[in-house]
Protein backbone atom coordinates (compact mmCIF):
# COMPACT_ATOMS: atom_id res chain seq x y z
CA UNK A 1 0.00 0.00 0.00
CA UNK A 2 1.67 3.20 -1.11
CA UNK A 3 1.82 6.05 1.92
CA UNK A 4 1.05 9.84 0.30
CA UNK A 5 3.91 11.90 2.31
CA UNK A 6 2.65 14.44 4.47
CA UNK A 7 2.16 17.72 2.84
CA UNK A 8 5.07 20.26 4.20
CA UNK A 9 4.34 24.00 5.14
CA UNK A 10 6.06 27.15 5.62
CA UNK A 11 6.20 28.66 9.29
CA UNK A 12 5.66 31.98 9.80
CA UNK A 13 9.32 33.12 10.15
CA UNK A 14 10.22 31.87 6.62
CA UNK A 15 6.96 33.79 4.89
CA UNK A 16 7.80 36.89 6.03
CA UNK A 17 11.48 36.29 5.52
CA UNK A 18 10.29 35.32 1.87
CA UNK A 19 7.53 37.32 1.22
CA UNK A 20 9.20 40.79 2.94
CA UNK A 21 12.62 39.98 0.99
CA UNK A 22 10.83 39.81 -2.67
CA UNK A 23 8.41 42.89 -1.81
CA UNK A 24 11.88 44.87 -0.54
CA UNK A 25 13.30 44.29 -3.58
CA UNK A 26 11.21 43.80 -6.44
CA UNK A 27 7.59 44.12 -6.04
CA UNK A 28 4.98 43.61 -3.37
CA UNK A 29 3.69 39.77 -3.45
CA UNK A 30 1.85 37.75 -1.29
CA UNK A 31 0.91 34.07 -0.48
CA UNK A 32 -2.07 33.16 -1.77
CA UNK A 33 -2.44 29.34 0.44
CA UNK A 34 -1.35 25.67 -0.60
CA UNK A 35 -1.41 24.60 -4.69
CA UNK A 36 -4.18 21.37 -4.59
CA UNK A 37 -2.39 20.50 -7.78
CA UNK A 38 0.20 18.97 -5.75
CA UNK A 39 -1.99 15.85 -4.78
CA UNK A 40 -1.73 15.04 -8.34
CA UNK A 41 2.54 15.26 -8.78
CA UNK A 42 4.20 11.94 -8.81
CA UNK A 43 4.60 10.58 -4.95
CA UNK A 44 8.11 11.57 -4.92
CA UNK A 45 8.01 15.37 -5.55
CA UNK A 46 5.38 15.47 -2.69
CA UNK A 47 7.96 14.90 -0.24
CA UNK A 48 10.52 17.81 1.09
CA UNK A 49 8.68 20.15 -0.78
CA UNK A 50 5.91 23.14 -0.29
CA UNK A 51 3.65 24.07 -2.54
CA UNK A 52 2.06 27.54 -2.58
CA UNK A 53 0.68 29.95 -4.87
CA UNK A 54 1.75 33.55 -4.80
CA UNK A 55 0.91 36.79 -6.08
CA UNK A 56 3.28 38.75 -7.56
CA UNK A 57 3.16 41.83 -9.20
CA UNK A 58 -0.78 40.85 -10.61
CA UNK A 59 0.32 37.53 -11.62
CA UNK A 60 -0.27 34.23 -10.30
CA UNK A 61 3.38 32.20 -9.57
CA UNK A 62 4.20 28.62 -7.82
CA UNK A 63 6.65 28.68 -5.39
CA UNK A 64 8.47 25.32 -5.06
CA UNK A 65 9.77 25.87 -1.58
CA UNK A 66 12.81 23.88 -0.49
CA UNK A 67 12.19 22.20 2.70
CA UNK A 68 15.37 20.34 3.66
CA UNK A 69 16.70 23.96 3.93
CA UNK A 70 19.75 23.45 1.40
CA UNK A 71 19.86 23.22 -1.85
CA UNK A 72 20.35 19.50 -2.21
CA UNK A 73 19.64 18.49 -6.05
CA UNK A 74 21.60 19.72 -9.44
CA UNK A 75 20.24 22.39 -11.07
CA UNK A 76 19.73 20.11 -14.07
CA UNK A 77 17.79 17.22 -11.98
CA UNK A 78 15.87 20.65 -10.16
CA UNK A 79 15.14 21.57 -14.21
CA UNK A 80 13.61 18.32 -14.74
CA UNK A 81 11.77 18.69 -11.70
CA UNK A 82 10.17 22.09 -12.70
CA UNK A 83 9.31 20.46 -16.14
CA UNK A 84 6.73 18.03 -14.14
CA UNK A 85 5.45 20.72 -12.32
CA UNK A 86 4.80 22.03 -15.29
CA UNK A 87 2.76 19.67 -16.58
CA UNK A 88 -0.21 21.01 -13.81
CA UNK A 89 0.52 24.59 -13.39
CA UNK A 90 0.48 26.63 -16.13
CA UNK A 91 2.17 30.00 -14.72
CA UNK A 92 5.68 30.74 -13.84
CA UNK A 93 7.33 28.40 -11.12
CA UNK A 94 9.69 29.59 -8.76
CA UNK A 95 12.46 27.62 -6.85
CA UNK A 96 12.80 28.50 -3.27
CA UNK A 97 14.84 27.67 -0.61
CA UNK A 98 16.73 28.71 2.14
CA UNK A 99 20.40 29.00 1.34
CA UNK A 100 22.30 27.46 -1.85
CA UNK A 101 26.19 28.31 -2.55
CA UNK A 102 27.01 30.97 -4.97
CA UNK A 103 28.29 28.27 -7.61
CA UNK A 104 25.04 26.68 -7.31
CA UNK A 105 22.87 29.79 -7.89
CA UNK A 106 24.83 30.70 -10.99
CA UNK A 107 23.98 26.92 -12.40
CA UNK A 108 20.55 27.82 -11.83
CA UNK A 109 20.56 30.73 -13.88
CA UNK A 110 22.44 29.05 -16.77
CA UNK A 111 19.49 26.24 -16.73
CA UNK A 112 17.02 29.09 -16.86
CA UNK A 113 15.35 28.86 -13.73
CA UNK A 114 13.57 31.35 -11.62
CA UNK A 115 14.21 31.45 -7.94
CA UNK A 116 15.14 33.34 -4.56
CA UNK A 117 17.23 32.41 -2.10
CA UNK A 118 15.79 35.25 0.67
CA UNK A 119 18.26 37.76 1.76
CA UNK A 120 20.53 36.99 -1.63
CA UNK A 121 19.02 36.67 -4.88
CA UNK A 122 16.48 37.12 -6.48
CA UNK A 123 15.94 35.52 -10.29
CA UNK A 124 13.09 35.51 -12.28
CA UNK A 125 13.85 35.38 -15.99
CA UNK A 126 10.26 35.74 -16.88
CA UNK A 127 9.91 39.33 -15.33
CA UNK A 128 13.85 40.08 -16.89
CA UNK A 129 15.28 40.23 -12.90
CA UNK A 130 18.36 39.11 -11.38
CA UNK A 131 18.85 40.85 -8.28
CA UNK A 132 21.97 39.47 -5.97
CA UNK A 133 23.44 40.12 -2.36
CA UNK A 134 23.35 43.78 -0.98
CA UNK A 135 22.74 44.24 -4.79
CA UNK A 136 25.98 46.37 -5.22
CA UNK A 137 27.22 47.11 -8.87
CA UNK A 138 30.37 46.09 -8.56
CA UNK A 139 29.06 42.79 -7.10
CA UNK A 140 27.44 42.15 -10.87
CA UNK A 141 29.84 40.90 -14.04
CA UNK A 142 30.19 43.48 -16.64
CA UNK A 143 31.47 41.49 -18.93
CA UNK A 144 31.49 37.88 -20.12
CA UNK A 145 34.94 37.18 -19.20
CA UNK A 146 37.36 37.37 -16.93
CA UNK A 147 40.40 39.81 -16.81
CA UNK A 148 43.86 38.64 -16.51
CA UNK A 149 44.57 38.90 -12.90
CA UNK A 150 41.28 37.12 -12.27
CA UNK A 151 42.35 34.24 -14.34
CA UNK A 152 45.57 33.95 -12.62
CA UNK A 153 44.34 33.45 -9.29
CA UNK A 154 41.55 30.91 -11.15
CA UNK A 155 44.19 29.27 -12.70
CA UNK A 156 46.48 29.27 -9.39
CA UNK A 157 43.21 27.90 -7.24
CA UNK A 158 42.60 24.74 -9.93
CA UNK A 159 46.83 24.24 -9.70
CA UNK A 160 46.76 23.54 -6.32
CA UNK A 161 49.06 26.50 -6.01
CA UNK A 162 46.32 28.80 -3.69
CA UNK A 163 47.74 30.37 -0.90
CA UNK A 164 45.05 30.72 1.74
CA UNK A 165 45.14 34.09 3.87
CA UNK A 166 47.81 35.98 1.70
CA UNK A 167 46.20 39.67 1.79
CA UNK A 168 45.68 41.36 -1.69
CA UNK A 169 48.88 43.17 -1.43
CA UNK A 170 51.33 40.04 -1.00
CA UNK A 171 48.81 38.04 -4.04
CA UNK A 172 49.62 41.63 -5.77
CA UNK A 173 53.55 41.49 -5.04
CA UNK A 174 53.80 37.68 -6.11
CA UNK A 175 52.15 38.54 -9.67
CA UNK A 176 53.91 42.01 -10.27
CA UNK A 177 50.83 43.99 -10.39
CA UNK A 178 49.27 46.42 -8.68
CA UNK A 179 46.92 46.46 -5.46
CA UNK A 180 44.08 47.91 -7.31
CA UNK A 181 44.68 45.36 -9.94
CA UNK A 182 44.01 42.51 -7.52
CA UNK A 183 41.07 44.39 -5.69
CA UNK A 184 39.43 44.34 -9.12
CA UNK A 185 39.96 40.90 -9.56
CA UNK A 186 38.52 40.35 -6.27
CA UNK A 187 35.41 41.74 -7.33
CA UNK A 188 35.24 39.94 -10.47
CA UNK A 189 35.38 36.65 -8.81
CA UNK A 190 32.79 37.85 -6.25
CA UNK A 191 30.53 38.85 -8.89
CA UNK A 192 30.90 35.89 -11.23
CA UNK A 193 30.15 33.27 -8.25
CA UNK A 194 33.44 32.38 -8.36
CA UNK A 195 34.74 33.16 -4.47
CA UNK A 196 33.54 35.12 -1.90
CA UNK A 197 34.87 37.31 0.91
CA UNK A 198 35.28 35.88 4.80
CA UNK A 199 35.81 38.33 7.46
CA UNK A 200 35.46 42.66 7.02
CA UNK A 201 35.16 43.82 4.29
CA UNK A 202 38.89 45.64 3.88
CA UNK A 203 40.28 43.07 5.88
CA UNK A 204 38.54 39.76 4.96
CA UNK A 205 40.17 36.89 2.75
CA UNK A 206 38.91 35.36 -0.31
CA UNK A 207 37.85 32.27 -0.36
CA UNK A 208 36.55 30.41 -3.70
CA UNK A 209 33.35 28.24 -3.74
CA UNK A 210 35.68 25.12 -4.75
CA UNK A 211 38.55 23.91 -6.13
CA UNK A 212 40.58 22.18 -8.73
CA UNK A 213 38.42 20.44 -11.55
CA UNK A 214 35.31 21.44 -10.20
CA UNK A 215 36.51 24.93 -10.05
CA UNK A 216 37.97 24.59 -14.17
CA UNK A 217 35.04 23.60 -14.93
CA UNK A 218 33.06 26.32 -12.88
CA UNK A 219 34.80 29.06 -14.76
CA UNK A 220 35.90 27.80 -17.98
CA UNK A 221 33.14 29.94 -20.38
CA UNK A 222 35.15 32.90 -18.21
CA UNK A 223 38.57 31.97 -18.88
CA UNK A 224 40.06 33.70 -22.08
CA UNK A 225 43.10 32.92 -24.78
CA UNK A 226 46.18 34.47 -22.72
CA UNK A 227 47.82 35.50 -26.18
CA UNK A 228 47.22 39.02 -26.64
CA UNK A 229 49.30 39.10 -30.01
CA UNK A 230 51.56 36.89 -31.57
CA UNK A 231 54.14 38.17 -34.02
CA UNK A 232 57.22 36.85 -35.82
CA UNK A 233 61.16 37.10 -35.22
CA UNK A 234 63.90 35.57 -37.33
CA UNK A 235 65.31 32.46 -35.90
CA UNK A 236 68.62 34.60 -36.06
CA UNK A 237 67.32 36.81 -33.67
CA UNK A 238 65.96 33.96 -31.47
CA UNK A 239 69.46 32.36 -30.98
CA UNK A 240 70.90 35.40 -30.25
CA UNK A 241 68.85 36.08 -27.06
CA UNK A 242 67.66 32.67 -26.34
CA UNK A 243 67.54 33.90 -22.60
CA UNK A 244 65.06 36.25 -22.99
CA UNK A 245 62.44 33.60 -24.50
CA UNK A 246 62.00 31.68 -21.44
CA UNK A 247 59.11 30.11 -22.31
CA UNK A 248 58.28 27.23 -24.82
CA UNK A 249 54.15 27.64 -25.88
CA UNK A 250 52.10 27.13 -28.71
CA UNK A 251 51.49 24.12 -30.63
CA UNK A 252 55.16 23.29 -29.97
CA UNK A 253 55.03 22.64 -26.57
CA UNK A 254 51.94 20.34 -26.93
CA UNK A 255 54.12 18.83 -29.66
CA UNK A 256 56.28 17.74 -26.82
CA UNK A 257 53.98 15.13 -25.74
CA UNK A 258 54.62 13.28 -28.31
CA UNK A 259 50.83 13.48 -30.10
CA UNK A 260 51.79 16.20 -32.69
CA UNK A 261 54.77 16.22 -34.80
CA UNK A 262 56.95 19.39 -34.59
CA UNK A 263 55.21 22.49 -36.05
CA UNK A 264 57.33 23.81 -38.75
CA UNK A 265 57.71 26.69 -36.46
CA UNK A 266 58.90 27.70 -33.56
CA UNK A 267 56.85 29.20 -30.40
CA UNK A 268 57.60 31.02 -27.33
CA UNK A 269 55.88 33.36 -25.12
CA UNK A 270 57.03 36.38 -23.25
CA UNK A 271 54.88 39.22 -21.63
CA UNK A 272 52.90 41.56 -23.98
CA UNK A 273 53.93 44.39 -21.42
CA UNK A 274 57.61 43.47 -21.79
CA UNK A 275 57.63 43.29 -25.63
CA UNK A 276 58.24 47.12 -26.26
CA UNK A 277 61.23 46.95 -23.68
CA UNK A 278 62.36 44.03 -25.32
CA UNK A 279 62.66 45.06 -28.79
CA UNK A 280 64.25 48.66 -27.70
CA UNK A 281 66.81 46.75 -25.43
CA UNK A 282 68.30 44.00 -28.22
CA UNK A 283 67.09 45.68 -31.32
CA UNK A 284 64.88 42.55 -32.51
CA UNK A 285 62.43 43.27 -35.16
CA UNK A 286 59.48 41.76 -36.66
CA UNK A 287 59.24 39.78 -39.53
CA UNK A 288 56.74 38.59 -41.83
CA UNK A 289 54.92 35.83 -40.44
CA UNK A 290 55.40 33.89 -43.93
CA UNK A 291 59.13 34.14 -43.95
CA UNK A 292 59.62 30.27 -43.62
CA UNK A 293 62.74 30.99 -41.19
CA UNK A 294 60.52 32.42 -38.57
CA UNK A 295 60.26 31.97 -34.33
CA UNK A 296 56.31 33.04 -33.24
CA UNK A 297 56.72 35.30 -30.39
CA UNK A 298 53.32 34.73 -28.43
CA UNK A 299 52.78 37.94 -26.82
CA UNK A 300 50.66 37.19 -22.96
CA UNK A 301 48.09 39.12 -21.18
CA UNK A 302 50.04 37.55 -17.99
CA UNK A 303 53.43 36.30 -17.10
CA UNK A 304 53.67 33.36 -18.86
CA UNK A 305 55.89 31.21 -16.07
CA UNK A 306 53.29 32.66 -13.43
CA UNK A 307 52.49 29.58 -11.96
CA UNK A 308 56.61 28.37 -10.89
CA UNK A 309 57.68 25.30 -11.66
CA UNK A 310 54.33 23.47 -13.14
CA UNK A 311 55.41 22.81 -16.44
CA UNK A 312 54.49 19.49 -18.34
CA UNK A 313 57.15 17.68 -16.68
CA UNK A 314 57.08 15.26 -19.99
CA UNK A 315 60.56 12.96 -20.14
CA UNK A 316 61.10 13.92 -23.72
CA UNK A 317 61.24 17.79 -22.87
CA UNK A 318 64.23 18.94 -23.06
CA UNK A 319 63.39 23.22 -22.90
CA UNK A 320 64.03 24.89 -20.20
CA UNK A 321 60.89 26.44 -19.37
CA UNK A 322 57.19 25.76 -20.97
CA UNK A 323 54.13 27.56 -20.36
CA UNK A 324 51.51 25.78 -17.28
CA UNK A 325 49.06 23.14 -19.16
CA UNK A 326 46.25 25.25 -17.96
CA UNK A 327 47.05 28.11 -19.89
CA UNK A 328 47.96 26.24 -22.98
CA UNK A 329 44.84 24.96 -23.32
CA UNK A 330 43.62 27.88 -23.52
CA UNK A 331 45.91 29.38 -26.05
CA UNK A 332 45.26 26.55 -27.70
CA UNK A 333 41.17 25.45 -27.68
CA UNK A 334 40.04 27.47 -30.54
CA UNK A 335 42.02 25.36 -33.16
CA UNK A 336 39.84 23.77 -35.67
CA UNK A 337 42.44 20.84 -36.34
CA UNK A 338 41.21 17.73 -34.70
CA UNK A 339 44.71 16.58 -34.02
CA UNK A 340 45.29 19.47 -31.43
CA UNK A 341 42.03 19.08 -30.17
CA UNK A 342 42.65 15.36 -28.89
CA UNK A 343 46.17 16.12 -27.50
CA UNK A 344 44.75 18.98 -25.75
CA UNK A 345 41.97 16.67 -24.08
CA UNK A 346 45.20 14.01 -23.54
CA UNK A 347 47.02 17.35 -22.05
CA UNK A 348 43.88 17.81 -19.54
CA UNK A 349 43.51 14.39 -18.38
CA UNK A 350 47.11 14.26 -17.89
CA UNK A 351 47.12 17.33 -15.52
CA UNK A 352 44.06 16.12 -13.52
CA UNK A 353 45.51 12.76 -12.98
CA UNK A 354 48.65 13.68 -11.39
CA UNK A 355 47.28 16.61 -9.91
CA UNK A 356 44.30 15.62 -8.23
CA UNK A 357 45.45 14.92 -4.97
CA UNK A 358 46.78 19.01 -4.65
CA UNK A 359 44.09 20.66 -6.61
CA UNK A 360 41.39 20.65 -4.45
Amino acid sequence: MLTIPKQRSLNATQVERLTGYISQVFKPCALQGDWTGSKLLPLYLQANWVYKQLSLDGQVCLLIWDYQGEQQETAQKLKKTIATVAEQFSGPIIYGVSDTAAYNRKRLIDQGIAFVVPGKQLYLPFAALDLRESFAPSRQPTKATLGACAQQLVLLKCAGHWQDNLSAQTRADILGVSKMTVSRAYKELIGFGLAHIEGPTRLGTLVFETGGHELWQMALSYLTNPVKQQVSISTASYDNHQDLFTFEAGEWALAQQGMLSNPKRRYVAVTWADWAGIKKLTGIREIERKETEAVQVQLWRYEPGFIKGDGLNLKNYDSPAVVDPLSLYLSLRAKTDERIQIALEDLLDQFWNNNSENTQ
